[in-house]
């Protein structure tokens, strides 16, 4: 093989290739260069490998080429819908231009330089009206240059006050980004103002419409900047209240004389038993598995409530506190682990079987024991009864002495 033809034939291929590369069409590279192959087949055999080689590599740097320029498309559609989402989002919370942006500086400008020249022209009449001895057509312009200067003085310094305003506003989106919500402390220490003034300047922007969905918390520590995250805000401000209010109250019954030490320290583990077994309810699925843990816990919340009631009980919980409370805790908690384990083994499926075999047993022995709660209750009312029955057959009002009664008559 002639070393010419070899060069011919791989100039031939990176044409070809080349061409395919300009016109970003690859579709028919692969047609081409399979034909150019075959007619040269013949001659150029020892030097297929090699064009093969070349081949592969501008497919390869085809390839890259055009894996490097979707990429660089997504980028920036990325960032061109990331802007655009900015930007509909600024537009809905922040006013687009605020008072005294362009305003502001106008007037300052316009105030200050005209309030200079009224100002010197003011103090030459004043030179002039000491001279003349007080001419009056001169004390009239004076009198008005004063007042002219004065109120353009007020211009100017009302242009500064609203352009240093709309720059602290800007500054306010700056700190905020794409987030909803900011400390105040933050935007105090981003703009070298103190938290007062601050907490002043972004309710004041609130009230003039700056800030379209602007809010402050109620303890002014915090700026929100969009109604649905105000709406979160006091929902849950409101279930915080709602928690505080039932801890007030728990703490205020804690408190009763009726209780002693051992009973408040019984309580406050009981409660958190409950929490706890309502805790791996929430966890645990399966239907078998809630009903079982949702009679647990019911049965457990009404023994607490009668210790609650009479915290005479509480000596003979003993057992129930130390020994059956704290087993059904491991167990709720063994279950939960195996529960979450990714493969349900042999050993992990009869573990949990005995685990809810066990809990039945729990419920009926729970059931006893708050069932004995209710003893000295039993009592009571029986003696009541009885006691009641006696009355009655003495004053001849039971159904058995009334007829007795006419009876002897």
């Amino acid at each position: 093989m002639r070393s010419n033809d070899f060069y011919d034939f791989g100039e031939q291929i990176q044409k070809i290739v080349q061409s395919a590369i300009d016109s970003n069409d690859f579709q028919e590279l692969n047609k081409a260069v399979r034909e150019t192959v075959n007619d040269a087949a013949e001659v150029f055999r020892s030097g297929v490998s090699e064009v093969s080689g070349e081949v592969n590599r501008a497919k390869r740097q085809y390839s890259q080429k055009v894996m490097r320029e979707e990429h660089a498309v997504q980028r920036n559609v990325k960032n061109e819908v990331s802007y655009k989402k900015r930007e509909v989002m600024e537009k809905k919370l922040f006013v687009a231009h605020p008072r005294g942006e362009f305003s502001g500086v106008f007037m300052e400008i316009v105030g200050f330089l005209f309030a200079t020249i009224t100002g010197i022209a003011a103090a030459i009449l004043g030179i002039m009206l000491v001279l003349l001895d007080g001419l009056v057509d001169i004390l009239v312009l004076e009198v008005i240059f004063i007042l002219l200067f004065a109120l353009l003085l007020f211009v100017g310094i009302r242009g500064r006050t609203m352009s240093k305003r709309a720059k602290r506003f800007r500054k306010y989106q700056e700190v905020l980004d794409d987030r909803e919500y900011c400390d105040i402390a933050e935007l105090a220490s981003k703009t070298d103002k103190s938290l007062a003034f601050v907490l002043k300047d972004v309710k004041d922007m609130i009230k003039r419409k700056m800030f379209l969905q602007g809010h402050v918390d109620q303890q002014g520590t915090c700026l929100i900047v969009t109604d649905a995250m105000y709406e979160q805000y006091k929902t849950a401000r409101q279930s915080m209240e709602e928690r505080q209010a039932r801890e007030d109250e728990e703490a205020k019954k804690m408190a009763s004389p009726k209780y002693t030490d051992e009973v408040r320290q019984m309580l406050i583990e009981g409660k958190r038993y409950v929490e706890y077994i309502r805790e791996c309810n929430d966890d645990i699925p399966g239907v078998d598995m809630t009903i079982k843990i949702s009679h647990l816990e019911l049965i457990v919340s009404k023994i607490f409530a009668q210790v609650e009631k009479d915290p005479t009980l509480a000596p003979e919980l003993h057992q129930f506190m130390s020994y059956y409370l704290p087993t059904t805790e491991k167990l709720l908690t063994v279950y939960r682990e195996l529960d979450k384990q990714p493969v349900q083994g042999d050993n992990i499926r009869e573990t949990k079987k005995e685990i809810e075999a066990t809990l039945d047993t729990l419920n009926q022995a729970f059931e006893k024991i708050l069932d004995s709660c209710y003893k000295d209750m039993a009592w009571d009312v029986t003696t009541d009864i009885s006691v009641l029955n006696t009355m009655l057959a003495k004053e001849g009002l039971t159904e058995d002495e009334m007829q007795l009664h006419r009876r002897a008559k």
